[in-house]
């Protein structure tokens, strides 16, 4: 199944294909084509009143304009590094961003999404104010951590530059109108980038959140739009049954098959951080004790992140041999991108690796999830591939929405709400509370 440019193989996942038969049986989907037909028209209808935020900001064409311009006036020239101060969605997708795309970017970008005192004093080592950036993104503008982390820097740049002078290095990004982050706006001048009002912080990495720090690792920022508009049209022209399909063999392997733990293996370190944003979204969005009309639910399958091939020798043989538990999505890039290709030479000794020679890094590393998928359908442990053409600005818009519309179609097949975290909320009161 095609999803704009991105294509989803869940055939793994059906019991016809697995040794064992521990899949989804063929009549699998036409027992729950009413639910799915029901979410998907629900869905269609959120997108036609534009109650789903993620998507509609995808056209605010001011706001791009107005963060490409506002990136415009920190060229590499003047402003050698950049620090981006957030947490949760505040910087999950920035760094995906960055691993994935920012090999050749001008200017070093810093992440400090913890509070971990060791991380944050290596980063600042070797630092000149004068020439750095810094960005601080919090919707509320109350987020403890980067707070935190803001208050020592500021400290440090007044020293540096001046006081006066912090406007020249500061940009923050939160709700304008409230939060303390916006009164240090307007006490030292600094430039405002709004975070939508109906847009959470796991789905926001196309908002200025994700796109401002974007600004200083790819060449076009508007390409991670346009690739998130392009699966947007796509679900549109299906009526949202190419992904609710998809949607459904991860519902129906959860609470069907009991597999209550979803790994998210790329086949592609480019594509770690990634797996660590969807891991959020997934968390956070289905991860619930309530459903919509008030039940105790307590639903949501548990993500793991792995990495193809490393994992292959630390993880596989839990999943292979252990709990049948788990659901594998693996992710491979088709085309790697990477610069100068080299065959494996022969050697100049006999070895038993004649296999190996005239092969590319590349088709080892296709061969070897390959490999590994095979194993596990031996084994009958189900699994879907993700393929992409490749990794640009489009492809990642394209990812981003892909994963988003996923978990909120979910969201309605568990009748829960994607978009709160009130698990995450009694966490931060607490701290409050013990730090007064």
């Amino acid at each position: 199944m095609n999803v704009a440019d991105l294509s989803i193989n869940t055939n793994f996942a059906m019991s016809q294909y697995l040794a064992g038969r521990d899949g989804l049986p063929q009549n699998a989907l036409l027992e729950v084509q009413n639910r799915l037909n029901v979410a998907a028209e629900d869905m269609m209808q959120s997108i036609a009143s534009n109650r789903l935020g993620f998507l509609t900001m995808l056209d605010d064409a001011q706001t791009l304009k107005e963060t490409k311009a506002l990136a415009g006036q920190y060229p590499s020239s003047k402003y050698t590094d950049v620090i981006v101060l957030g947490i949760g969605g505040s910087a999950l997708g920035a760094r995906a961003v960055r691993q994935a795309l920012a090999q050749d970017a001008k200017q070093n970008v810093r992440i400090l999404d913890n509070i971990d005192p060791v991380q944050f004093s290596l980063a600042l080592q070797g630092m000149n104010p004068k020439k750095t950036l810094v960005i601080a993104i919090s919707k509320s503008g109350q987020t403890v951590e980067t707070m935190a982390q803001l208050f020592l820097l500021i400290n440090e740049f007044k020293k540096a530059v001046g006081a006066k002078s912090l406007d020249r290095h500061f940009v923050f990004i939160t709700t304008r109108g409230t939060g303390s982050l916006y009164g240090l706006s307007q006490k030292y001048g600094i430039p405002v980038l709004p975070v939508p009002a109906n847009v959470g912080g796991r789905y926001s990495v196309l908002s200025p959140v994700g796109l401002f720090p974007a600004a200083f690792m790819v060449d076009n920022i508007a390409e991670l739009i346009e690739g998130g508009k392009k699966v947007r049209e796509s679900f549109v022209r299906s009526r949202g049954n190419n992904i609710g399909e998809i949607a459904v063999i991860y519902h129906l392997t959860h609470l069907h098959l009991n597999k209550n733990i979803a790994v998210f293996m790329p086949y592609s370190s480019l594509l770690s951080d990634f797996s660590e944003w969807i891991a959020q979204l997934w968390a956070e969005s289905l991860g619930k004790k309530h459903s919509r009309d008030g039940r105790e639910v307590y639903t949501g399958s548990t993500p793991v992140r792995a990495l193809g091939v490393t994992d292959q020798h630390s993880q596989l043989q839990l999943y292979k041999e252990g709990p049948a538990d788990k659901l594998i999505t693996f992710i491979e890039v088709v085309k790697s991108g990477a610069k100068g290709k080299k065959l494996v030479p022969v050697p100049p000794v006999d070895v038993e690796f004649s296999y190996l020679f005239s092969k590319t890094l590349e088709e080892l590393l296709h061969a070897e999830m390959n490999a590994t998928r095979t194993s596990l359908i031996n084994s009958s442990r189900p699994s879907v591939t993700l393929s992409v053409p490749e990794l640009s600005p489009k492809i990642m818009g394209e990812l981003f929405v892909f994963f988003e519309l996923l978990v909120v179609f979910m969201g309605h097949l568990y009748n829960i709400n994607p978009f709160d975290q009130p698990g995450v909320e009694e966490g931060k009161r607490i701290l409050r509370q013990s730090l007064t």
